[in-house]
């Protein structure tokens, strides 16, 4: 495993607070409501889960690798040289990234993954230099 590694923390878009905020009244609801310990442990879980993901999601660049992480669950290594494309989106698909203001990153033949760095400027700026190669469309889809 590579230690010299540049990491950028996941851009939070305006969903991610609504959500976290949700599940912190859905759980103090059942607090107060006497609802029942299933349903505050089930509404506070998913809570904290969503709060810790929203925390440790993470792009790290490597001289060799794109790595994606999210705490024990996630966790995709992408060889810079297999990076065919990246362009801007905002696609709605389910991906580890927390806003929709995100990075369609093309790699291998048919793989795509969408990410979303807080600097995406930079990020893209790093991943050019290690693959000049890389087909970079500053257009968004």
């Amino acid at each position: 495993m590579e230690t010299n590694y540049i990491s950028f923390k996941s851009r939070k878009g305006f969903i991610l607070p609504l959500v976290i905020v949700l599940f912190a009244a859905c759980t103090l609801a059942a607090i107060f409501e006497g609802i029942g310990y299933f349903n505050v442990f089930l509404s506070g879980g998913f809570f904290l889960f969503i709060l810790m993901l929203s925390l440790k999601l993470e792009y790290r660049i490597t001289h060799t690798q794109l790595q994606i992480k999210c705490l024990f669950l996630y966790n995709l290594k992408i060889p810079i040289d297999n990076i065919r494309e990246l362009r801007r989106t905002r696609d709605l698909t389910s991906s580890p990234a927390l806003s929709l203001n995100r990075l369609r990153v093309r790699y291998n033949k048919f793989d795509d993954i969408l990410i979303s760095p807080q600097n995406q400027d930079q990020f893209i700026a790093e991943l050019l230099a290690r693959n000049p190669n890389i087909f970079y469309n500053p257009k968004r889809e």
